[in-house]
């Protein structure tokens, strides 16, 4: 899995790079097919802003969060693209269905 970590009008320090790194891949045990996280980091006025744009196997997930402390951005951030590798995992263990809504024999055999 690539972290790649971006600044915005800040320089992001070691610190936070160490941390965001720790934090993300903790994801690996959701999903094993994250192949990429684009991590921004911004300031607008009192808020520290992060934006995390995850590349998954079928999906690219999106998440932003905004807080007075880095860190916490950083958190919020990574809750919510856990939930969102969870929700997108559960999608893929429902059966598909037809048209008028019920389930193909095909997935009736798995």
């Amino acid at each position: 899995m690539e972290i790649i970590i971006e600044g915005r009008h800040l320089d992001a320090t070691e610190a936070i790079k160490n941390y965001i790194n720790k934090k993300a891949s903790k994801l690996t045990k959701y999903s094993t097919k994250i192949s990429k996280i684009h991590f921004t980091l911004k300031i607008e006025g009192q808020n520290n802003i992060v934006e995390a744009v995850c590349s998954a196997a079928r999906a690219t997930l999106v998440a932003e969060a905004a807080n007075a402390d880095m860190y916490a951005a950083i958190d919020l951030v990574i809750d919510k693209l856990e939930k969102q590798i969870v929700r997108q995992k559960e999608k893929m263990k429902q059966p598909r269905r037809n048209k008028k809504g019920e389930i193909t024999m095909e997935e009736m055999e798995e």
